[in-house]
């Protein structure tokens, strides 16, 4: 009898009620790609410092590597897609603990109002003959129209986000040279989640 009460109790009006008005929430973790065009390069690794993803969704971590040597890198983001607003404050308190700018495919404020997970890091590659490390670079996950876009950003990061486009800059250090170097970060065209990525100079 007691299965049956219980049925019963949850078959009650309103019972029914705070059931269909409950949102329900995918929790489906995805390999999110973003891709970053950089010639010349041989290796790249991101490892991960702190991250940011909504409640109740999954994630387990971050890989990345040369996905067309000399050409293109990848990382990818093993989490799930549902945007709040915590994410998004997370990723601007980050940026905000420094100088900090940001860059983003497709956006048409300086910040997210929403994302679905935003990820923190130290960027290693090799550009040609040179081993670079950029630390503190923040990549995130949001949605723009129809398409989920990516932002960029860091703390030491300096440029201009320009509406839809933009460029940022950021002193990294070269292995085995006392003279850091200026790396570049500028969205593709169209974007959505495709970055570039050269050596500048300070």
């Amino acid at each position: 009898m007691k299965p049956t009460r219980m049925l019963r109790r949850l078959s009650t009006p309103g019972a029914l009620a705070l059931m269909l008005s409950a949102p329900l929430q995918a929790t489906t973790e995805h390999d999110n790609e973003v891709f970053f065009a950089i010639t010349g390069v041989k290796s790249f690794e991101f490892t991960e410092t702190g991250h940011s993803v909504s409640k109740g969704q999954p994630y387990s971590g971050v890989t990345s590597g040369v996905s067309k040597d000399g050409e293109e890198a990848r990382i990818v983001v093993k989490a799930g897609r549902h945007k709040t607003k915590a994410v998004a404050q997370w990723f601007k308190d980050a940026v905000n603990a420094g100088p900090g700018q940001t860059l983003a495919c497709d956006s048409k404020g300086n910040f997210p109002d929403e994302l679905n997970f935003a990820v923190e890091g130290t960027l290693e590659m090799q550009i040609g003959d040179k081993q670079i490390t950029c630390k503190d670079i923040l990549i995130a996950q949001g949605s723009f129209t129809t398409t989920n876009n990516w932002w960029m950003g860091g703390p030491q990061m300096q440029g201009a986000h320009v509406s839809l486009s933009g460029a940022t800059l950021q002193t990294c250090s070269a292995k085995g040279s006392l003279l850091p170097v200026a790396v570049l970060f500028s969205p593709q065209t169209p974007c959505a989640n495709h970055f570039n990525i050269s050596i500048g100079s300070l």
